[in-house]
């Protein structure tokens, strides 16, 4: 397919030269640009418009490195598949980011472990990721591995922090919060679950605090009048 697709714009760069002075060139400005891909986070209008600079360029004069560059230029884009159809057509094939939690404020992580900024943050039911600026790849490996310790229970995170001294802080959806510290994050997490299925899950409710900065045990703050 490759080959009679050169072969024919090799016949059609001949058949423009013997047309006279007009220069090639001319005879392959591109008209469309032909958007496809399985889009839920932006639109084809709005990709439309990102790729406006392309149209009037010629298939012969631009490069594909280039049309990728613009094609991944918008902010839900993480890669393209660029094909020249000629004589005046461009076929882009965008694949958009995953996200996988938000991060900081209006800014969500992908699962590619990329930093998006879009201008409307989608209401998705992800994950909140909080810490320093630039500490994106920290949080998002110790978020990571705490999925894994909590995988084999029923418990989910609702919000992770990362405090500016290097603190470690979980909210998990069922409401509880949950002090780690800074040091032995995930075995004292594994201390907290084991009093939790012991102790705890019966009274969620109850539950106004719990600090598992100890060495040995965790300290549970209750709700006044429990």
């Amino acid at each position: 397919m490759r080959l009679a697709a050169l072969i024919g714009a090799v016949l059609l760069v001949l058949v423009a030269t013997f047309q006279g002075d007009e220069s090639p060139d001319a005879w392959f400005l591109i008209e469309n640009v032909e958007i496809e891909g399985a889009l839920e986070y932006t639109t084809v209008e709005e990709l439309e418009e990102k790729y406006l600079p392309l149209l009037g360029r010629s298939l012969l004069g631009v490069s594909v490195s280039e049309v990728q560059g613009l094609a991944v230029s918008p902010e839900w884009v993480e890669s393209a598949e660029i094909r020249k159809v000629w004589p005046n057509t461009l076929q882009i094939l965008v694949h958009e980011h995953v996200p996988l939690a938000y991060w900081r404020d209006r800014q969500l992580i992908s699962t590619s472990a990329i930093v998006i900024v879009p201008q409307i943050v989608p209401d998705l039911p992800l994950p909140r990721l909080n810490g320093p600026k630039g500490a994106s790849d920290v949080v998002l490996e110790q978020f990571g591995l705490i999925s894994q310790v909590l995988a084999s229970t029923s418990m989910r995170i609702s919000e992770l922090t990362l405090e500016p001294r290097g603190a470690w802080n979980i909210l998990f959806t069922n409401g509880i919060g949950v002090k780690l510290g800074r040091e032995d994050i995930l075995d004292r997490l594994q201390r907290f679950i084991a009093v939790y299925k012991s102790d705890l899950s019966g009274r969620i409710d109850k539950i106004a605090s719990v600090d598992a900065r100890y060495p040995h045990g965790i300290a549970v703050g209750w709700k006044e009048n429990e």
